[in-house]
C-alpha cells in the first residue's frame, strides 16, 4: 500500500496532468478506477513515470504503484478484479505485465490477426457527427482504430457516452472486407484503420 509521504515523494516526478488528477484523492469505484486506467494504458502514458513495450504493456509493479498514488487506499487485488472482470475486455493482465486491449490515442502494436467480419458491424455516434461520417467515411479521430460494434444494442451503448439519443452509422463490413479493408477481431469489438463512405449508412428505427 502506498503510504502518504511516499505519494508526496512521488509527486514531484509527475507531469502537470498526473498532478491535476491527484489533486483530490478520492476512494476508488469499479467504475473511477477502470476509467484512470484507461487514463493511464489508453492515453496518457507520459504523465507517470511508466514505462511501455512496443506493444502497449507496463510492468505490473509500476501500474499498481501509479495506481495507488491517485487512490492510495485501494489493494492490488481490487485492480486485479477491474482487469479480470471489465465487461468489454478492456484490459490485459499476462506475465506480470497490463496493457489496454485496444483504444489507444498512441502507437502501439496490439499484434491483432485479421478475421472475417459479419456482415454488418455498427458505430455509434453523437447525432451531430453522422452526417459528416456518412460523407468522408469513418475514421480514428485521434485514436489508433475505429471501434465496430456487432450489435446495435451495443452501439447503443457505445454512442450513448456522448449522445442520450445516439445515432447508429451501418457497416456494410463484408462488401468492405471484400473491397480489401482489414478488419481485427479484439473481445468482442471489432478494429478498422479506416471505412470509406460507400460501406456506410444510417440506421433507422
Amino acid at each position: 500500500m502506498v503510504t502518504r509521504r511516499l505519494v508526496l515523494l512521488t509527486m514531484s516526478t509527475l507531469s502537470s496532468q498526473a498532478k491535476k488528477e491527484i489533486k483530490e484523492v478520492v476512494l476508488a469505484s469499479p467504475e473511477s478506477l477502470s476509467r484512470f486506467l484507461s487514463f493511464l494504458l489508453r492515453h496518457h502514458p507520459a504523465s507517470y513515470p511508466l514505462h511501455f513495450d512496443k506493444h502497449g504493456f507496463v510492468e505490473w509493479g509500476e501500474l499498481v504503484r501509479a495506481v495507488q498514488i491517485r487512490f492510495p487506499e485501494i489493494a492490488e487485488r481490487e485492480i486485479i478484479n477491474v482487469i479480470e472482470n471489465s465487461d468489454k475486455k478492456r484490459f490485459e493482465l499476462r506475465e506480470g505485465k497490463a496493457r489496454a486491449t485496444y483504444g489507444h490515442s498512441f502507437p502501439v502494436d496490439l499484434g491483432l490477426e485479421t478475421v472475417e467480419p459479419p456482415s454488418r458491424l455498427y458505430h455509434g455516434t453523437a447525432r451531430d457527427l453522422a452526417q459528416s461520417i456518412l460523407r468522408e467515411g469513418l475514421k480514428p479521430r485521434g485514436r489508433q482504430y475505429v471501434h465496430l460494434s456487432p450489435s446495435i444494442e451495443e452501439a447503443m451503448d457505445v454512442g450513448k457516452r456522448r449522445d442520450p439519443a445516439p445515432s447508429i452509422v451501418v457497416v456494410d463490413s463484408r462488401a468492405a472486407h471484400a473491397g480489401g479493408i482489414l478488419f481485427y477481431s479484439c473481445g468482442q469489438l471489432f478494429l478498422t484503420t479506416e471505412i470509406p463512405p460507400r460501406f456506410l449508412s444510417l440506421w433507422e428505427k
